[in-house]
Parts: C-alpha cells; sequence; structure tokens
C-alpha cells in the first residue's frame, strides 16, 4: 500500500509535518505553549528536567531526544531555563542539528525575549525548510494493549499483509505509558485499545485511532471514540489508510492526549 508522507531530513518520512517546540523544563512549559499557539506548533506540558535523580536523568533525556528526532516531527525550537538538570545547550547537539533551535530564558530577557523570539525562530524554521512529499518505504503501526483484545493475531496478520509493519506496548490499563513506549519506537500512527474504565488518549505528534471497548464508560463516551467495539478488521484498515493521507482521528482534532515521560525513581 503505497502512502505519500513527508521527508524530514535526518528523521524519516512522516505522515505529519509537525513543529515541535520542546521545553526541557518544566519552568519553561508556560512559554513554550504561548510560541507554540501564536505559530501553530505542537508542545506539551511536564513535569520534567528540574529534581530528578539517578537513571532519570539520561532516561528523560532520552526520551526527549526521540521525541524531537520522530519522523511525523519537521522541526524543533528546544526552550530551556537554563538552570535545571536535563541543559538545553546538552541536550540540542544530540537533535538534528540543521532543523533544531535553542533558546534559553535567562539568557533571552526573560519570558517576554524569549516568547518573542522564540516565535521568529518557529517561523524561520518553518520557511527555511520546507518538507518535500515523498513515499513511506516502510510504515509502522503502533498497537497501544491497554485491554485484552481477543482477535488480535487477525489484526496482527491483517496489517502485515497489508504491508504495514507492527509494533506493540501491552502493559494493561496504562495507555499513556504504552504510547511513549510505542514513539520510541518510531511508529507512525496507533491503534488504541484504551482500558475499559479509561476515556480515548491521544499523542500529541501521532495519529491516535481510539477502539472502543463493550464497558458502560466507553459506551457513554462512544462518540470520542474513532472507532466502536464491533468493528471489523477491514474498516480499521480503511480508517487507518484515510488518517495517514491526512484525514484527522478525533483525538488530533479535540487535542485530547498527553506526553509522559518514563520515570524509573521517585524524586522532587
Amino acid at each position: 500500500m503505497s502512502i505519500t508522507g513527508f521527508a524530514h531530513k535526518g528523521r524519516g518520512v512522516g505522515i505529519r509535518d509537525h513543529q515541535l517546540i520542546l521545553p526541557s523544563v518544566v519552568c519553561s512549559t508556560h512559554v513554550s505553549r504561548k510560541i507554540a499557539n501564536e505559530v501553530g506548533a505542537l508542545t506539551f506540558a511536564h513535569q520534567n528536567g528540574c529534581g530528578i535523580i539517578g537513571i532519570d536523568v539520561p532516561g528523560v533525556d532520552n526520551f526527549f531526544i526521540e521525541l524531537a528526532n520522530h519522523p511525523n516531527v519537521q522541526s524543533v525550537l528546544v526552550v530551556s531555563l537554563g538552570c535545571e538538570t536535563i541543559q538545553g545547550p546538552e541536550l540540542l547537539p544530540k537533535i538534528n542539528q540543521e532543523l533544531s533551535r535553542l533558546l534559553v530564558i535567562q539568557e533571552s530577557g526573560g519570558a517576554t525575549g524569549t516568547y518573542e523570539a522564540g516565535v521568529v525562530q518557529a517561523k524561520q524554521l518553518r520557511d527555511n525548510f520546507k518538507s518535500e512529499p515523498k513515499e513511506v518505504e516502510r510504515l509502522v503501526v503502533g498497537l497501544d494493549l491497554a485491554r485484552n483484545v481477543e482477535n488480535l493475531a487477525e489484526i496482527k496478520s491483517a496489517l502485515t499483509a497489508s504491508g504495514f509493519a507492527v509494533e506493540i506496548e501491552d502493559k494493561k490499563g496504562v495507555s499513556e505509558h504504552n504510547l511513549a513506549k510505542l514513539m520510541s519506537k518510531k511508529v507512525h500512527i496507533i491503534f488504541s485499545f484504551a482500558d475499559e474504565n479509561q476515556p480515548p488518549s491521544g499523542f500529541p505528534l501521532i495519529p491516535v485511532i481510539n477502539i472502543a471497548s463493550t464497558s458502560p464508560l466507553h459506551a457513554a463516551l462512544s462518540a470520542e471514540f474513532d472507532l466502536l467495539s464491533d468493528v471489523k478488521i477491514s474498516e480499521m484498515i480503511e480508517l487507518l489508510t484515510k488518517v495517514c493521507q491526512g484525514e484527522k482521528t478525533k483525538s488530533e482534532v479535540s487535542g485530547i492526549g498527553e506526553i509522559v515521560a518514563p520515570r524509573a525513581v521517585r524524586s522532587v
């Protein structure tokens, strides 16, 4: 199956053309949000980057690098505070250099100066490096199995037969962690089978197709799911193809979902 995506130098070919405003620390998330809102980019709030210890320091650092180098990302503006554990100047060299920039709030005139400079730099990145159309040679589909899926083998077989590669994360009850791990595996798109007691979810950089269960909660929220529990596999692949070609999922339209960095150590 032929899918045309966006060639992102150093990142591969994605099915979305997102610009990411990446806050390297919780203290820069507000400024990052203001910049993203002004230029139409994506960003996310988080509680990381400062006050972390042990293996979480390289762990969160590597997670941010994987976000910035995902195939669905066109360019990245890193926004740093200047005194955090995960330093923006140390993070930037590990990201695609040509299509990335860094602003440090303590060196850029505070929040106001950083916002103003950030808007200019984000627009320059977007305008100076136009993404070219290119066929996605290996389109990777992620499966978030936060609940048991009886016909999993049939779904995997049908996706493979249609020419898609498949990656699976199956920690029960926690879609947000499964989605983060699938991002690290560079999946282009995700089918999410949320836990019966959890609402549908999303991931800002990656289209997520939510499939409902038969639970009372999912029945009450059925309008927020892309597909219902009785969906046929052929209908899943049909919608998958449409989303890969640009149609937005319900989570993309509504903006639901979050990015949760994996943490191993409880720290302040």
